[in-house]
């Protein structure tokens, strides 16, 4: 998981039924192991910040309320710094 520090990535983002509702990008600044989200459900996570939407009207704001900043799974991750065909796109 520490290969993706400091890595730009995409994140897709999802609604609570799993439907993707569209992607922002950002860099990868930490990275947590096995953190409990749900009870008995673990993920490995990362701390994405200057994450862009795309929007300068339009900030990307977490849950908390914070701007520029949030955890994700990094299930939910496509590294974009390197040269490698994309997996899958929207």
């Amino acid at each position: 998981m520490y290969h993706l520090l400091g890595k730009n990535v995409r994140i897709h983002l999802y609604n609570h039924d799993g439907i993707v509702v569209g992607t922002v990008t950002g860099r990868v600044a930490d990275v947590a192991e096995a953190v409990e989200v749900a009870p008995g459900m673990k993920k490995d996570l990362a701390l994405v910040v200057d994450i862009d939407t795309g929007d300068p009207e339009q900030p990307y704001t977490n849950s908390a309320g914070t701007e520029g900043e949030s955890w994700f799974a990094i299930q939910d991750l496509e590294v974009i710094d390197v040269e490698t065909p994309r997996l899958f796109s929207n």
